[in-house]
């Protein structure tokens, strides 16, 4: 295990090793690249054609890309594509020309009547799926996968709820390589979305969002007690819920918070464990919710706008239990904050604002009732202008004029396409005529030279960085469509059932157990669609809304990053700090432990993801607020000085009694948690004297 701290950190996201490919081959790759990206785009708002022509697309020329650039295996020397990469390229290809020629024969045909060219076409295009997710994932996946396929052939000769009647594998070969398994629900989720949020993702980091997301996290925070501990937490926040990795968080801000953590005096274990933790519930803060929120819609049909608002306050009770947690440990170890003196100013922030104007446009257009797409595409064609506002040398408060566009041309009943076009180009001409009025007319090629060049070189970067999400949503496909082919999703649904007996409260549990099992060394997308079939209808038989059982494998799927054995995003943290890989684990564990219990609300108090009037809602609320900062002293052992085992098991008890949510509960949790208070401080008062 120690092994793993020696890692780079960005393999540990096991997003594929990069081939160091000639010249020549490189730039043909990075045009591809940044054609596949551009390809979604124009497919995804003016060029119609079959969605699962589409799908077959989105899949195959991504996995073209994966066998071209990335490594077979680690040790892999050649620096050319070999014969092998070859095949699969021609397999990937040959199966998306066999669908787009025969597709209105196959939709007529699929898993019924099978022709030879079916079979050879779904066999094939399988192999090429593993094959996609095991280059870019890892093995996790895929043997899960190889696993369901086996099922399929041996379960007629299974004993119990895992006997079926088998089937032909002719006929399993066209189905599984159909819209209802490999192109069924998470690869209809994954090409509408995925590129779109990831080039969103990239290009905002280029325009400088990162950056001030940084920048204003340490004026925020960095000269509080602890100050750095509380920048990782706040950053992870803003950085986490644009991206579907947790490990990709943790190196995208770990490296620049971890060091600083480790500077004030935080242990390496701590540094490396906040870090996890907060990157990790990055993908529970809304809007995007690391395109959590994009394929919950896709698989439940419970509309995108209720997800997000369902989702907003767990989020803040997680990260407000992480920040709590995080100042107890500071009081505990007597750790500073940074000297203000090395701090940015609120004041040049202030001036730097309107960065933002990409998120600012998603969001509106967002909660304007617009689709998610327009609002994806024309929130990316904003970090374009703050590009190039960039590239001009314009302060942001030039981005004043776009924002007031893409605020009030829909307003005027413009269709967006047509009102997000105008303000795009408008705002484009208006800085060029003012750069050509300020004097820099000889400025503007060679900043439109490099605008173009990053523009480029940013599609190329999306397309990459989608291939592991798209490679494990596609893998993920095939153990949903097992799932449906064998009706072994309604039978585990039994089990699991009469395992809790009469006990929903130890049915919630198991499939938390079994939730974190399936997504241990997965991407959170990946982890949640695979839960979202085996474990979430099972809790919508026992009665359970579709929304708080979706939500409660979604948070399952999040955390399973930061539970041991195979914590990727802590083991990524401790690579950072250069800690040991298996106590930064438990640390993450400690720092994110309401995640571990706030999904549980979803059943006791569902009013916490706003299913109830507000006086309940705030109810639950107040109650939650006051139980995490227990169960902040429960993990730290800080209650006016250092607690003992006692003071850490009532404090437990009480925020588990306030969680609950019920008068009895909620009567006898506060009455702990008041005289816990009133004991410590009255020793406190004590020692004073």
């Amino acid at each position: 295990m120690n092994d793993m701290a020696q890692k780079e950190p960005e393999d540990l996201d096991a997003e594929g090793l990069d081939r160091d490919l000639p010249r020549r081959l490189a730039i043909a790759l990075a045009v591809l690249s940044a054609a596949y990206a551009l390809f979604h785009l124009a497919v995804l708002n003016f060029w119609s054609i079959d969605e699962w022509v589409y799908r077959v697309l989105h899949v195959n020329m991504g996995a073209v890309l994966a066998f071209i650039g990335l490594k077979a295996w680690r040790g892999e020397r050649a620096r050319l594509v070999w014969f092998l990469d070859v095949a699969l390229v021609a397999g990937a290809v040959g199966c998306s020309l066999y669908v787009a020629i025969n597709l209105e024969m196959l939709i007529m045909r699929t898993g019924v009547i099978t022709t030879t060219g079916d079979l050879i076409c779904g066999a094939v295009g399988t192999l090429v799926v593993l094959e996609f997710a095991r280059r870019v994932s890892g093995l996790v996946l895929p043997v899960i996968a190889l696993v369901f396929i086996s099922y399929v052939f041996v379960g007629g000769w299974l004993p119990g709820i895992l006997h079926h009647s088998g089937f032909q594998a002719d006929n399993v070969a066209s189905y599984l390589y159909s819209q209802d398994a490999i192109f069924g629900m998470t690869v209809a989720a994954s090409s509408r979305y995925i590129i779109l949020f990831v080039a969103f993702a990239v290009f905002l980091q280029a325009s400088g969002a990162g950056e001030y997301f940084m920048r204003l996290a340490m004026t925020l925070f960095g000269a509080t007690r602890g100050g750095p501990g509380k920048v990782s937490v706040f950053s992870g926040l803003l950085f986490g819920t644009v991206s579907g990795s947790a490990v990709a968080n943790v190196v995208a801000s770990g490296t620049f918070t971890i060091p600083m953590m480790r500077r004030v005096g935080y242990p390496r274990e701590s540094a490396g464990g906040i870090e996890a933790a907060s990157s990790s519930g990055g993908q529970l803060a809304p809007p995007v919710m690391g395109a959590g929120a994009f394929i919950m819609a896709e698989i439940t049909g419970i509309p995108y706008s209720e997800i997000i608002i369902a989702a907003a306050l767990p989020c803040l009770l997680f990260y407000l239990a992480i920040f709590l947690t995080v100042d107890l440990q500071a009081r505990r170890l007597g750790l500073n904050g940074v000297p203000r003196s090395e701090l940015p100013r609120l004041r040049e922030l202030g001036r730097d604002a309107f960065l933002l104007l990409p998120l600012a446009v998603l969001l509106y257009l967002l909660l304007s009732g617009y689709s998610i797409i327009a609002a994806g595409t024309w929130g990316l064609a904003a970090t374009l202008l703050v590009l190039m506002c960039r590239e001009f040398g314009f302060r942001s408060q030039v981005l004043a004029l776009p924002l007031a566009l893409f605020v009030a041309l829909p307003l005027t009943g413009m269709q967006v396409n047509y009102a997000g076009a105008i303000a795009t180009l408008a705002s484009a001409a208006m800085m060029i005529a003012l750069l050509v009025i300020r004097g820099g007319a000889r400025r503007l090629p060679s900043a439109l030279s490099a605008m173009a060049r990053t523009t480029w070189g940013g599609l190329a970067e999306s397309s990459r960085k989608s291939l592991q999400l798209i490679s494990v949503m596609a893998c993920a496909g095939i153990v949903v469509g097992v799932l449906g082919l064998t009706g072994l999703g309604g039978r585990f649904s039994s089990v699991l059932l009469s395992a809790a007996g009469e006990s929903q409260a130890l049915a919630f549990l198991l499939a938390m157990l079994i939730s974190i099992v399936l997504g241990m060394g997965m991407p959170t997308t990946a982890a949640y669609a695979i839960a979202a079939a085996v474990v979430a209808p099972a809790l919508q038989q026992m009665g359970i809304s579709a929304l708080a059982s979706h939500m409660f494998v979604f948070y399952c799927a999040v955390i399973s990053a930061i539970t041991p054995p195979v914590a990727i995003a802590a083991f990524a943290g401790a690579a950072i700090a250069g800690g040991k890989p298996w106590p930064t684990s438990i640390r993450a564990m400690r720092y994110g432990a309401a995640a571990f219990v706030l999904p549980f609300m979803f059943y006791t108090s569902p009013e916490i993801l706003l299913q109830g009037s507000c006086v309940e809602t705030l109810h639950v609320l107040v109650t939650a607020l006051i139980a995490i900062y227990f169960i902040a002293v429960a993990g730290e052992g800080e209650l006016f000085g250092p607690a003992g085992p006692l003071v850490r098991l009532l404090a437990g008890v009480a925020a588990l009694l306030l969680l609950w949510s019920s008068l009895p509960t909620d009567v006898l949790g506060l009455a702990i948690a008041a005289g816990l208070v009133l004991w410590r401080r009255a020793g406190q008062l004590r020692a004073a004297h």
